[in-house]
């Protein structure tokens, strides 16, 4: 059988390394604009980074506005606050510079001019309607890739869950991806989003839509998180181990971009705005439990990612394997001090079964897991969660 045809999406231009920064001012006024919207959240924007990024936009002659009220985890209706905040000032470019949660606002806040609908009308798949205004995207943390996607992620609080923009006018027309700007970022915040960058490239890796192209980014960057993170979380310091994780979210993001998430997302969504846990945290915890899930339709894949994880794997079956490759990545969580239990992070048992069928309302994701996953099983998985069952070794023989 000939294989599927394989599509890859991604930013129209990327720009990385140490001091790329610099370049965003260069790569805004070749977009023309006369007035910039400069967005982040009200900490990045005390931070030298950012000041010399709006300083070299306001001297380069730039009307520039700034809007610094991106919130962690956005609910929607601040999405909508800030879209209607575009469409009054009414710029030629958006320049985002912080983490996901900043690089999410910003793609909608490209839309808004140019499509006048609530942002609500937009959330799914392909129903933003008409092109946007042009956008630079500059991450400071290295986990959700959000710089090189085409999603805008969103709470929806009423109910309980996430949901997002999904659109290729969501692609920068520039990424522009600097280690420096994520050396401020405390240990806490290196582990959580170097995680949720591990949970990208897995579950790029374990989506039926897959490809040999996304899994060998999804690999690439499996490999620099092992190597980088705990070197990153423990010397926050090291350019070396910055810029290997900027390397490795980015890599994450282009490949997750393309073949998408699956279960650890889902099943991520249906506590993580209920108990206000933060992005990467939740979809972290959710990992080691959805590859155990996915065991038996992932055995075939097991070598290669047992080797980007520096397992050694003479003798050993594919089973034994991927089993082994869930231990080293929940090893890596306890070194990073991240919870593994749901009843860790305060969750109540008794609500394992609204858990489960809040987790299948995430159809979008369920829909690319390799292992059909019912109503029972969502459950088992929740409780298997809350009492840390996974059943695995990194020793077992």
């Amino acid at each position: 059988m000939l294989p599927r045809i394989q599509y890859l999406q991604f930013p129209k231009k990327i720009v990385f390394g140490a001091g790329a920064a610099a370049k965003i001012c260069e790569e805004a006024t070749k977009l023309k604009p006369r007035h910039a919207l400069l967005v982040t959240d009200s900490v990045i924007a005390g931070t030298g980074g950012f000041q010399a990024i709006k300083r070299s936009l306001a001297d380069s002659g730039l009307s520039l506005t700034v809007y610094d009220r991106v919130e962690a985890e956005p609910r929607l209706t601040m999405a909508e606050e800030a879209a209607e905040h575009a469409r009054e000032v009414k710029p030629d470019v958006v320049v985002g510079v912080g983490g996901g949660s900043v690089l999410d606002i910003a793609k909608i806040m490209s839309l808004a001019p140019t499509n006048p609908k609530r942002i609500r009308d937009y959330l799914g798949i392909n129903l933003v309607e008409n092109p946007p205004l042009p956008k630079i995207l500059a991450p400071t943390t290295s986990g959700t890739g959000s710089e090189v996607t085409n999603v805008a992620v969103v709470s929806l609080v009423e109910e309980q869950l996430k949901t997002s923009v999904v659109s290729p006018y969501n692609f920068a027309d520039v990424a522009v991806v600097d280690p420096l700007l994520t050396v401020t970022m405390p240990p806490r915040t290196t582990a959580a989003t170097g995680l949720d960058a591990l949970s990208h490239a897995v579950e790029a890796y374990m989506s039926v839509e897959s490809n040999p192209i996304t899994d060998s980014l999804a690999l690439k960057a499996i490999s620099l998180i092992r190597k980088h993170l705990p070197e990153a979380y423990s010397n926050p310091n090291s350019l070396q181990a910055r810029e290997g994780m900027s390397l490795a979210a980015m890599t994450a993001g282009i490949s997750f971009g393309n073949a998408g998430v699956c279960a650890g997302h889902a099943a991520a969504y249906a506590f993580a705005v209920k108990f206000k846990v933060p992005h990467g945290v939740s979809c972290a915890l959710s990992l080691p439990y959805v590859m155990k899930l996915n065991s038996p339709a992932m055995e075939e894949k097991a070598f290669e990612i047992a080797e980007a994880l520096d397992i050694g794997a003479e003798g050993a079956s594919r089973r034994l394997l991927w089993e082994r490759s869930i231990a080293a990545i929940a090893e890596l969580m306890r070194r990073l001090d991240q919870p593994l239990t749901l009843k860790t992070l305060g969750v109540p048992e008794d609500l394992v079964p609204r858990l489960a069928e809040d987790m299948l309302k995430s159809q979008r994701q369920l829909a690319r897991n390799p292992v059909k996953v019912t109503l029972d099983d969502a459950e088992q998985l929740f409780r298997s969660m809350f009492r840390g069952e996974l059943g695995v070794s990194a020793s077992d023989s």
